[in-house]
């Protein structure tokens, strides 16, 4: 066997981490980038409209891969897997959107992010993946850090963190989904699959008031559409590449991203509940990732 192929038929090495890496970290700059999209479009359009019109701009860009590689384009390995993962990340966006308009960005981020700590509890329920300690523990963890974030019981608590609470739970049953998913799936096809999902559920709400959104919402779409498929594109390629307990934690380089958007554009701050929360949830998620990919070890 030549150098060349021991490579290919060693596991995972160096370089493919640092790619994955890489790549993760930089769907985290673009998740944020997004998130600017979003609260800059959610001062003329509703969230159902912000998503319906970010489904359409994402499958516009997507349309050129689409047509290239037809009809195969939309086979997916998975026809179950890919419909629970486009409905529930529909779902969890929808809230996270809503989240974002009434929230700081920091905040709407980390809640929608808060994902990975769901993400043991709803393997174990739907398909029996292993729970060890290591993962109860970083569950305990998240919904402390969840906890100072909603701030119940205090003058600082809003209702509309819920709904951001609830984007991470749904985020994380999508995130089950796509780690249940067969390896050969093309990360392209995962993100099509989604904003044709995605146009199916908001086009009945957006029908009911049909209106071109206005001038000063393009921006923000645009940065949405953009953006928000880069990102979707860049974690799935990253996490498919390279093993997820390795390179998953460096998502949160978003919440890094949208404080820093958050302070330079909206003046927006940071207080200790949030700063507690925010260490609690990224210690929970390291933890959670690093504890292994669901679906390695299941439970027979």
């Amino acid at each position: 066997m030549t150098d060349r192929q021991s490579q290919l038929a060693a596991p995972p090495g160096r370089r493919r981490v640092l790619l994955g890496s890489a790549l993760v970290a930089a769907s985290g700059l673009m998740f944020a980038l997004a998130g600017m999209g979003i609260k800059m479009a959610e001062e003329s359009l509703s969230s159902f409209e912000v998503l319906f019109w970010r489904n359409v701009l994402s499958l516009a860009i997507l349309a050129p891969w689409v047509l290239w590689h037809w009809p195969r384009s939309l086979r997916p390995a998975h026809r179950g897997l890919m419909a629970m993962r486009g409905v529930a990340l529909v779902a969890a966006l929808l809230c996270y959107y809503h989240a974002v308009s009434v929230l700081p960005l920091a905040e709407a981020v980390l809640l929608n992010f808060s994902a990975p700590i769901f993400v043991p509890v709803l393997g174990f329920l739907l398909f029996r993946f292993a729970l060890d300690g290591r993962v109860l523990a970083a569950v305990l963890i998240g919904f402390a850090g969840v906890a100072l974030i909603l701030k119940p019981g205090t003058e600082f608590f809003q209702p509309a963190a819920l709904i951001g609470a609830a984007s991470g739970v749904l985020g994380g049953l999508s995130a089950v989904a796509i780690w249940k998913m067969p390896t050969e799936e093309n990360p392209i096809r995962i993100a099509v699959y989604f904003a044709l999902i995605g146009i199916l559920v908001t086009l009945a709400p957006v029908l009911m008031n049909p209106t071109v959104p206005p001038a000063e919402a393009w921006p923000g779409l645009v940065m949405l559409g953009v953006f928000s498929t880069a990102a979707h594109v860049l974690f799935a390629k990253g996490s498919l590449i390279a093993p997820t307990d390795r390179v998953g934690t460096f998502i949160y380089t978003s919440v890094v991203f949208a404080a820093l958007f958050g302070w330079l554009f909206w003046d927006e701050g940071l207080d200790w509940l949030m700063a507690g929360g925010a260490v609690l949830i990224v210690a929970a998620g390291v933890i959670a990732i690093r504890a292994g990919r669901p679906g390695r070890d299941q439970v027979s």
